[in-house]
């Protein structure tokens, strides 16, 4: 059996190789994004290129890249990976992409836009201005993805995407903040909440911390099994709490207040109208 370990200059060596990459990949970013733009690589705890703004952080086995000022990407723990993008950023702009746990990645592209992970097996992702996006809130919480996709957002806080707990889907596709804010969350045990389009929704299955009487159900309710949608409305409140409950709002407009589209338990509520 060899016991042989390696010797100060096979670490040497392994850590002028890490760094070249980092170096390499940093010099990418910065070429394709222009020559005052700062960029900056993190691979395996060795980090090269940040300036103006711009940091990159990870731990063993795991990577980070920062391309445009301002930009912090930061993954630690096992296999995870952190993507921020910036190009546009100003003074007072900032973007942020965090991973943490194992096996998860954060991707955030715009200005004052942020995505992260907790726990395994997770995919944040916010493509947009003013955007938010977080899969899981604890080390515990497992495959969760929440997606933030959307052009136009001028609020800044105004627009965010939440999975948390186990095996949760959150999607908001083109939505943006409105009278009231744009908010998707599930917030349990496989449940799903999507929106898709209009201006301030708030889509939840499960409640982790949204308004009681505005959402309907008390803060930190879990969900099990549950859907809620909106589809091409405005300022509506669609709220899911399992086990099989789906509640969705199809083409209509400011059904809030006593006219929110609610299911707590089994059965179907669309538009307001439950099944059977």
């Amino acid at each position: 059996m060899n016991t042989q370990q390696a010797t100060p200059r096979d670490k040497l060596a392994g850590g002028l190789l890490l760094g070249a990459v980092a170096s390499g990949l940093a010099a990418a970013a910065l070429s394709g994004a222009g020559a005052a733009m700062a960029s900056c690589a993190s691979i395996s705890g060795i980090s090269a290129g940040s300036s103006g703004g711009s940091v990159c952080t990870s731990s063993p086995t795991s990577f980070a890249i920062g391309i445009g000022d301002k930009t912090t990407a930061a993954a630690a723990g096992l296999v995870n990976g952190a993507i921020a993008i910036g190009i546009n950023n100003g003074p007072t702009n900032a973007t942020a992409a965090e991973a943490t746990g194992a096996l998860s990645l954060a991707y955030a592209n715009g200005k004052n836009t942020s995505a992260s992970t907790r726990g395994n097996l997770s995919l944040a992702v916010a493509q947009g201005d003013n955007l938010e996006a977080q899969a899981g809130l604890t080390s515990g919480d497992i495959g969760n993805v929440a997606i933030n996709v959307a052009h136009g957002e001028t609020v800044i806080g105004g627009n965010s995407v939440l999975a948390a707990g186990q095996g949760n889907l959150a999607a908001n596709l083109g939505g943006t903040s409105g009278i009231i804010t744009s908010y998707v969350q599930a917030y349990g045990t496989g449940n799903a909440a999507v929106n898709i389009g209009g201006k301030g929704n708030v889509v939840s299955a499960g409640n982790f911390n949204g308004n009681p009487p505005f959402v309907g159900v008390p803060v930190n309710t879990k969900s099990v099994a549950a859907l809620a949608f909106q589809a091409g409305g405005s300022n509506n409140v669609v709220t899911a709490v399992g086990p099989l409950a789906v509640a969705g709002a199809l083409g209509k407009d400011n059904l809030t207040g006593a006219n929110k589209v609610i299911q707590v338990g089994p059965g179907l509520n669309i538009n307001g109208t439950k099944f059977p």
